[in-house]
């Protein structure tokens, strides 16, 4: 009699077990499901575009080219997308930092790349997750965005602030009212 209860309670272990278990693999599929590749969430943060001076003199920098891009792709992505590219943008702001030309490596820049940094590694850490909610991945890609459009202010008033650019611009108009 005692073996049947043990037989008995044995049983009903195994299938608690087995709807816990089961009750784990529909959460992991849920989550799947909310970072669809279909999904039509994405952030409504435009990027902020060059000034004149600043797009000319950064034509030829590849690796803000790269960045440029990416930031371009990621601002249209839905999170399914920015969770695929965290690492890449973490590697391309790297790069970036790391090639910078002598006029732009400046404090006020490579404060900008900084923050930019951090933003990017906040988004590969939510990203890194067993569990990830679509709305941090796209908080954190909005946080990303705005650390991206404070580097391209910066960059504009570094183009314009140097003395020569300054110079060439003021000629460029005198010429102009003269023609």
């Amino acid at each position: 009699m005692n073996l049947s209860r043990l037989f008995f309670l044995g049983v009903i272990l195994i299938c608690i077990g087995c709807k816990n278990e089961s009750a784990a693999t529909n959460q992991e599929t849920k989550t799947t499901i909310q970072l669809d590749s279909l999904s039509k969430e994405k952030i409504t943060l435009d990027l902020l575009k060059l000034s004149p001076g600043a797009k000319k003199d950064l034509e030829t920098f590849e690796d803000f080219q790269n960045l440029k891009a990416m930031m371009s792709s990621l601002r249209d992505a839905n999170p399914f997308y920015v969770k695929k590219y965290a690492d890449t943008l973490d590697v391309l702001i790297q790069t970036f930092e790391e090639n910078l030309s002598t006029d732009l490596n400046v404090n006020t820049i490579n404060s900008r790349i900084t923050i930019l940094l951090t933003e990017s590694g906040l988004l590969k850490q939510i990203s890194a997750r067993k569990n990830i909610e679509p709305e941090k991945v796209l908080a954190a890609n909005m946080g990303l965005i705005k650390a991206y459009n404070s580097l391209v202010i910066q960059l504009n008033e570094l183009s314009l602030a140097i003395p020569e650019n300054i110079e060439k611009e003021l000629l460029r108009d005198l010429e102009d009212e003269e023609n």
